[in-house]
């Protein structure tokens, strides 16, 4: 029987990596600063085009300035975390979809344990016991 199970992708922490990571992640953040300050704008040219705004409209304004000023809390706290790891800890970084096929009498632990290592840019090793 051929199953599709979902495997974890890691990369290992070397310098460049952990720079890599902080780079992607400094890139999210100034993007949500960006939407935020677009809502900000937003709100302003509502403003003083109608006077002052719907209810509705401000909560949804100020949910969704809270939603993104929250992830950025998070992007801050995954930047903190990325710099206390040490040299060559392996990061789950994504997970993809994989076909495995199980037999009769596999250990489970087998199909349950693949996972996909990346270093540098390369594939590892593809860990599947």
């Amino acid at each position: 029987m051929k199953i599709i199970k979902k495997v974890p992708v890691k990369v290992v922490l070397t310098e460049k990596e952990r720079e890599a990571q902080i780079k992607k992640w400094e890139t999210r953040e100034s993007d949500l600063e960006r939407e935020v300050e677009q809502f900000h704008f937003e709100r302003k040219k509502m403003e003083k085009k109608h006077g002052s705004l719907p209810s509705n409209i401000d909560d949804r304004l100020n949910k969704e300035i809270r939603k993104r000023k929250a992830e950025i809390e998070g992007i801050h706290y995954h930047m903190e975390q990325i710099q206390l790891l040490p040299e060559f800890y392996e990061l789950t970084i994504d997970e993809v979809e994989s076909v495995v096929e199980v037999l009769e009498g596999m250990k489970w632990q087998t199909v349950k344990e693949r996972e996909i290592v990346i270093e540098d840019g390369h594939v590892k090793r593809v860990r599947d016991e």
